[in-house]
């Protein structure tokens, strides 16, 4: 497909909007820049590795990295790791027993303890002429093999030692409580971010006869207070429900009559959201679709993306 420059460098900024809202949760759980291109390029690759192959065409490495304008090396490595099930941080997985042992010997180990037990400060890398000993020694002393920075990054996570200026690893408890992880929600945020993606790819780049996939939105014509927007969430969550209990007592039934083992999943979803772009923008989307001309000062206004998509050239 020839597309022009303007509609890639449109496409790449769906990207940058996409990821955006996610750095939040990047910061948060101490995700690298590093990590998330990695996670892109991983991700690039399987689904190029799949196209390919539905078009029985070559899939060999070299050919990968042709068109996803990689080295070979880089794909090499990828497509060994997908294969291996590696973790998408690209670290070993931390078991229990490690962490336990490390900290025993930290706190036990005349070279890494002192007086009563008292675990000695540690360099986070070796440094040449310091005085203290470094936490990649205590990881080769006390679990051989280990991922340091991984055991490094689950204890600090678990509140069991610091890292003070990058520089110094001080151990805070000999205990070892890790903090329940919410990854069931984590997981779940995933799954949906994808089908609300997939629901705007699907309009744009569907073919005769496929159905256009319904997406509405509704935006406060106006900023509203915090008060107004409470009263908002209040109503869309009355409201909301009730249509999400109609319909899946409406899917309830369908299944009964339509269910068939070669068919696929589908569903509809209810979210609020706060609107991160400006006036002028919402101006510029609102013509581009052709749902209005002029905006008209009213409590809320129904914008339809999809207006223009009905039929694909």
């Amino acid at each position: 497909m020839n597309k022009s420059v303007r509609e890639k460098e449109a496409v790449l900024s769906v990207f940058a909007e996409l990821v955006r809202p996610l750095m939040r949760v990047a910061f948060e759980y101490g995700i690298s820049a590093g990590e998330i291109a990695g996670v892109v390029r991983r991700t690039y690759i399987q689904a190029l590795e799949a196209r390919l192959s539905d078009q029985k065409r070559s899939t060999t490495d070299a050919r990968l990295a042709v068109v996803a304008g990689l080295a070979k090396s880089d794909v090499t490595a990828l497509r060994e790791a997908l294969r291996a099930g590696a973790p998408h941080s690209m670290r070993a997985s931390v078991s229990l027993d490690q962490v336990t042992n490390l900290l025993t010997v930290w706190h036990t180990h005349t070279g890494f303890s002192g007086a009563y037990g008292l675990a000695m400060e540690l360099d986070v890398v070796a440094t040449p002429g310091s005085p203290r000993r470094s936490f990649r020694e205590l990881v080769d002393a006390a679990c051989p093999g280990a991922d340091g920075e991984a055991l490094l990054d689950e204890l600090v996570a678990a509140g069991s030692v610091e890292v003070i200026d990058s520089m110094t690893v001080r151990c805070l408890s000999r205990a070892y409580v890790p903090k329940g992880a919410d990854v069931k929600r984590i997981e779940r945020m995933g799954r949906f971010l994808a089908v609300v993606s997939a629901n705007f790819v699907h309009n744009l780049l569907r073919v005769s006869p496929e159905p256009v996939y319904f997406e509405r939105t509704v935006v406060s014509d106006e900023s509203i207070s915090e008060a107004g927007r409470d009263k908002f969430l209040a109503i869309a969550g009355e409201r909301g429900q009730e249509l999400l209990t109609e319909l899946d007592t409406f899917l309830t039934r369908l299944a009964a009559s339509e269910r068939s083992e070669a068919g696929r999943k589908y569903g509809v979803g209810v979210y609020f959201f706060e609107d991160q772009s400006t006036d002028q923008e919402t101006e510029v989307q609102t013509k581009t679709y052709g749902e209005k001309t002029s905006r008209t000062v009213s409590p809320v206004e129904e914008i339809d993306v999809l207006a223009g998509l009905g039929h694909k050239k």
